[in-house]
């Protein structure tokens, strides 16, 4: 697995190469997740989602009917979930990826490869197995988020996302990885608290009815998985040790004995 993890956690290069590719990766994401939204995959996200809501009753977790009515019920809660389901994980992500890369030059690549290894796996599961999220299955749900015109342009809003990509939740899953970033780097014991921003996006994700909750453990897999693979353990969280030692960072020739 170490082998695995250093060949995957590439090395920082300079921060102009940094921006440009991420940013590329990131348009090139983008197209073609819209791309994926075909109309002759429509019947098929239907079908997927009656799917996951059988799994979710099965197993007990479907609780997004009852999240959701009670968030209507509250204008100030359905405006603070509605702009963070919009903007904080396009906030949040590129802030700590660039103070990882500003003050934790040792975790970076692992961070950064990890997210991108689990944007890229997720764009393929968009492309191949379509899920319509519960705004459009379930009776009874409101989506706050579409519904705010000051967030969304009601008449064309549709027309730049891909409203048929709901597993797994990056949402959810980006806001595990901001967490563990922070958690992982720092040594306060208030390094913890940062686990309330992907429990807040998960209760906000599955609240506005833009994802079910099982989109949300997918975004956990889809995030978890590429972490470990790339050198991240268990320990590393609990204890606050650094998962990349410093010294790996540097010029060998800069490197004492």
């Amino acid at each position: 697995m170490d082998v695995v993890g250093s060949l995957l956690r590439w090395r920082r290069l300079p921060w102009l190469v940094e921006l440009v590719s991420i940013l590329a990766g990131y348009g090139v994401y983008s197209s073609i997740r819209l791309i994926s939204a075909q109309e002759s995959r429509y019947t098929a996200s239907y079908a997927h989602a009656r799917s996951v809501l059988d799994i979710e009753k099965s197993v007990g977790i479907f609780h997004e009917v009852p999240l959701n009515h009670f968030l209507v019920k509250h204008a100030v809660l359905v405006d603070f979930s509605s702009y963070w389901y919009a903007t904080a994980h396009f906030v949040v992500t590129p802030l700590v990826l660039v103070w990882l890369f500003r003050h934790r030059s040792w975790a970076y690549p692992m961070m950064r490869s990890a997210i991108v290894i689990a944007t890229v796996s997720a764009l393929v599961v968009y492309a191949t197995w379509p899920l319509a999220p519960p705004r459009f299955v379930v009776a009874g749900v409101t989506d706050t988020v579409m519904q705010n015109p000051v967030i969304w342009a009601k008449d064309g809003a549709a027309e730049f996302v891909n409203e048929y990509a709901a597993m797994p939740s990056l949402h959810v899953g980006w806001a595990v990885w901001c967490a563990v970033a922070v958690v992982a780097v720092l040594r306060t014991k208030w390094r913890h608290l940062a686990w309330l921003y992907p429990v807040t996006t998960t209760l906000v994700v599955a609240a506005t009815a833009n994802h079910y909750f099982l989109d949300a453990i997918g975004g956990v897999v889809f995030v978890v998985v590429p972490l470990y693979l790339c050198g991240l353990r268990v320990e590393h969280l609990w204890h606050g040790d650094r998962f990349v030692a410093p010294t790996e960072e540097l010029e060998p020739a800069l490197v004492t004995a």
